[in-house]
């Protein structure tokens, strides 16, 4: 019971880690803010390399414009936005973390958009 309620209490933790940016919605489903500095390099490279190992035809966008990166409001780069949450700001994640977070995030993605069909099936 204590293991379930753990899991619990990191699932509740990483929905909040992962807030919605209504300004970065547009476009592409997988957003890399990265200014140029060699973390922003290593980020960039892992993200590609995770798009690559899913095997995914993502549509992967770098945004380097400053302008643009303060007005998603997210403070630090690197940063790692997916179907506009943000999953990492301020540090390098590891292909494998990334990998886990896009697939995660994705999942949620088809459970909403499953629960809206089907919602709508309903009034029908």
């Amino acid at each position: 019971m204590a293991i379930i309620r753990i899991m619990d209490m990191k699932r509740r933790r990483r929905k909040k880690q992962r807030p919605l940016l209504e300004n970065a919605l547009e476009g592409a489903r997988i957003k890399v803010l990265a200014t140029g500095c060699s973390h922003c390099s290593a980020m960039r490279d892992n993200v590609r390399e995770a798009v690559r190992e899913l095997g995914l035809e993502a549509e992967l966008e770098c945004i380097s414009d400053l302008e643009r990166i303060a007005k998603t409001g997210v403070c630090a780069t690197p940063s790692l936005v997916v179907d506009g949450r943000l999953v990492s700001s301020g540090r390098v994640m590891n292909v494998s973390d990334i990998k886990a977070a896009i697939i995660e995030i994705m999942a949620e993605t088809d459970r909403a958009d499953a629960d809206a069909y089907s919602d709508g099936a309903r009034e029908d």
